[in-house]
């Protein structure tokens, strides 16, 4: 089943497809938006100055109608000044001014008193400010200081509407100053001077210079809006300003509508643009993403060492990959054209492969898989494994199985093969006479052991899983050596013991136990022939110096005697010189414990018995040896130099056998130098520490030992005497390896021969008994 590659567009052209609508949407939003700011900024510069115009005209219009006011009452002011009038002629005139000025309120003719004689009306409007008001009052002073007209500052703290006072001076030749007080209605100042026509347009208002409104002329049944102007109306000592304020057209929440509905359109365009944009490029992600699962698909599948194959449900091929085409030889086109029978199983087992293939059409899908023989083209036969799989499509359809086929013709061989080494490598281990055993480091189970092991330790060939016990403490170290007794079995066992890694990558101690019951013996034996041939050597030794013991003793016996005469004369004396006695008796008790020393010293030396360790000063040793040797230097008329510090820390050693070693190597150093001339007999011992050890050198001036001698000096039944046994020197090899130390020679640089031993020093020493 071959899968087809999806065609991939030119980059460019996606990339085009996908900026086009974006581009033209947002160059219609933006002439769009272009085209609402400039009508509205041009709608408003257009109102802008209309307003003003208007404006400037109601200025006008006012300012003319309160300059008309103020010329009446500047002609009635002089008319009283000149001619004079009745109190019907001035009720007339004003009245006649009043109907013409609707704005004026009332007009008073005040003498300079502050007293009113004529008044029009004659009864006072509700509206009407007293004359006896302080801000009348002070305009009134003001006019007689300027002598001129003068508006009175806003009042608006009566309960009338605000009113403006206009104060004109009447100047009588004889009577002094008389005042015309006019008050003005400024809410009907505006309602009467403001026409229709601007009314309709705008709210017209009166403010004082600090903003606060003081009369307005407003339509209540439209709003304002927030385009305004300001003028300064010339009417006033605060210099009043007129305002215009625009109302909201009757219209404009339908153009307002109208513009929304357009920028929402637009917005919607742009976002249905974004998201169509949004939708094509995770499109072509998916597209990408798709082909580059495919390619990698097809790779893996081509890639595949194992044989894929899919079957529908009757069992039909419907897909392989390359794997199997290379393993069974067949292209694609071949295998899947057959029905039943594949080209790919072997004539003579052909029931078998019909077999394997019925159970997996029939669902059997054994975790294990399925082994048969399959066929390659060109005759060739190969093992496989089949594991087969209900194949279930994205809906959860099962529509077929799919099954992976591995070659195992090699894994068969490389099978058999081990096996064969496992037998080989059993076969090994089983022939073995020692008893291997491998157990885990942590639940002590046993994993593997060999038919020696199960011999010594009666463990069954079929057996249970069980635990081992270690039979020696375990370190994480390199295999040592270590022996273990079996008191059941009364068998001596040597056992290496190390850690190791299983093959399941735990921990694992690995133990090799042999039976070394006859080897110990056989040292036994050995140790009992040693110490016959060591106690042997020492009664040879004491042979060979009976003369000069016997010699040894003789002195201090003779001694006695001579001192127990002396002590008998010295009791026969009238008066006995007692302190002669004393000194006599001393000294033979000085001669008894010297012949006591030689005969314990020779007891000890010839005294057969077990080694036995103990910590020992080497002088004590020395002291002990020059006793027994004494007769043997005088007689040989040797120099003997002993350097040994007393402070030197003690040996874990028997000293028996120490004793035995330097009475041995001295004695030899001794006999070296008979034909050494007399004044050039010396005999040097000397102890010294060397790290852990200490080191005792024994030097003479004998003739020395050549290199042939050297090589069989420590061998047993070698010797360079007429009469000895040629066992002294192996003996003291033995003794001092025997203490973990080590017995060499060595030419003395000054002539004859040095022999060194070392012994471990009892505070680092660990050696134990035996």
């Amino acid at each position: 089943m071959a899968v087809r590659k999806l065609p991939a567009p030119s980059p460019r052209l996606g990339r085009w497809v996908l900026t086009l609508p974006s581009f033209l949407a947002g160059l219609f939003t933006l002439g769009l938006g272009i085209f609402l700011v400039y009508t509205i900024y041009s709608d408003r510069l257009n109102r802008s100055a209309q307003m003003e115009q208007d404006l400037l005209w109601q200025k006008q219009a006012l300012q003319l109608q309160m300059g008309n006011t103020r010329h009446e009452l500047e002609s009635l002011a002089a008319t009283l000044a000149a001619n004079g009038l009745t109190s019907a002629d001035f009720t007339a005139r004003t009245l006649s001014l009043i109907q013409n000025t609707p704005e004026l309120i009332s007009l008073a003719y005040v003498d300079e008193t502050g007293q009113t004689r004529w008044r029009t009306p004659l009864a006072p409007p509700d509206n009407e400010i007293p004359l006896s008001h302080r801000n009348l009052v002070a305009q009134r002073a003001a006019v007689l200081l300027n002598d001129e007209q003068i508006y009175s500052p806003p009042i608006t703290d009566t309960s009338a509407g605000p009113v403006i006072a206009l104060t004109s001076p009447v100047k009588l030749p004889f009577e002094g100053r008389h005042f015309l007080i006019a008050q003005f209605d400024l809410n009907r100042l505006l309602s009467q001077q403001v026409p229709w026509w601007i009314g309709q347009r705008y709210q017209i208002s009166l403010l004082r210079a600090d903003g606060s409104v003081l009369a307005s002329k407003f339509d209540r049944r439209q709003d304002a809006a927030k385009l305004a102007q300001q003028i300064d109306l010339d009417i006033g000592p605060e210099n009043l300003r007129l305002q215009a304020r625009v109302y909201r057209e009757t219209g404009t929440w339908k153009q307002n509508a109208m513009l929304g509905a357009l920028v929402g359109l637009s917005l919607l365009m742009l976002v249905s643009t974004w998201v169509m944009r949004r939708h094509i490029r995770e499109r072509q992600k998916t597209e990408a993403l798709l082909r580059r699962e495919t390619a990698m698909r097809m790779a893996m599948e081509d890639s595949l060492i194992t044989g894929t194959r899919v079957m529908d449900l009757e069992g039909r091929l419907t897909y392989v990959n390359r794997a199997f085409c290379d393993m069974t030889g067949y292209s694609a086109e071949e295998l899947l054209n057959h029905e039943q029978i594949m080209p790919y199983w072997p004539p003579d087992a052909l029931e078998t492969c019909l077999a394997i293939n019925r159970r997996i059409l029939a669902g059997e899908t054994d975790s294990s898989g399925f082994q048969c023989t399959f066929q390659r083209r060109n005759g060739e036969r190969f093992d496989v494994r089949i594991y087969a799989a209900r194949l279930v499509d994205g809906e959860g359809q099962h529509i077929g199985w799919i099954s992976s086929i591995y070659d195992i013709t090699e894994l068969q061989r490389e099978r058999e093969a081990l096996q064969a080494s496992h037998e080989r490598f059993v076969t090994v281990l089983n022939g073995l006479d020692a008893a291997v055993v491998v157990s885990d480091a942590v639940s002590g189970e046993l994993l593997l052991s060999n038919r020696q092991y199960q011999y010594e330790f009666n463990l069954p060939v079929q057996h249970e899983r069980c635990c081992v016990i270690p039979f020696l403490p375990r370190e994480q170290t390199a295999a040592l050596p270590a022996e273990w007794f079996d008191d059941f079995a009364q068998r001596w066992y040597q056992i290496k013991t190390r850690p190791s890694i299983w093959v399941d990558g735990s921990l694992v101690w690995l133990e090799i136990l042999t039976d070394i019951t006859a080897l110990k013996d056989a040292q036994q034996r050995e140790q009992q022939q040693n110490e016959q041939l060591q106690q042997t050597s020492r009664l040879i030794s004491m042979g060979e110096m009976a003369s000069s013991l016997a010699h040894e003793l003789n002195q201090p016996l003779a001694a006695i005697a001579s001192y127990a005469t002396g002590c008998r004369n010295l009791l026969g004396q009238a008066e006995p010189n007692l302190r002669q006695l004393d000194q006599a008796i001393e000294k033979m008790a000085e001669q008894a414990k010297r012949a006591g020393l030689i005969i314990r010293g020779i007891r000890e030396f010839v005294q057969r018995r077990a080694p036995h360790r103990s910590a020992c000063a080497m002088d004590q040793l020395l002291a002990t040896v020059q006793v027994l040797l004494a007769a043997h230097v005088k007689k040989s008329n040797v120099k003997l130099h002993l350097d040994c510090d007393p402070l030197l820390p003690p040996v874990f050693a028997d000293p028996v056998m120490l004793e035995q070693v330097l009475f041995n190597l001295m004695k030899n150093a001794i006999e070296a130098m008979h034909e050494t001339p007399a004044n050039q007999r010396q005999l040097q011992v000397l102890v010294a520490r060397r790290d852990e050890m200490l080191q005792v050198t024994i030097a003479d001036r004998g003739a020395g030992i050549s290199a042939e001698q050297l090589e069989q000096l420590f061998k047993a039944f070698y010797t360079t005497k007429s009469t000895g046994m040629g066992m002294g020197l192996n003996i003291c090899r033995s003794i001092i390896e025997h203490h973990h130390g080590r017995l060499w020679v060595e030419a003395n640089p000054g002539g004859g021969t040095r022999f060194h031993f070392t012994v471990p020093l009892s505070e680092d020493s660990h050696a134990r008994e035996p």
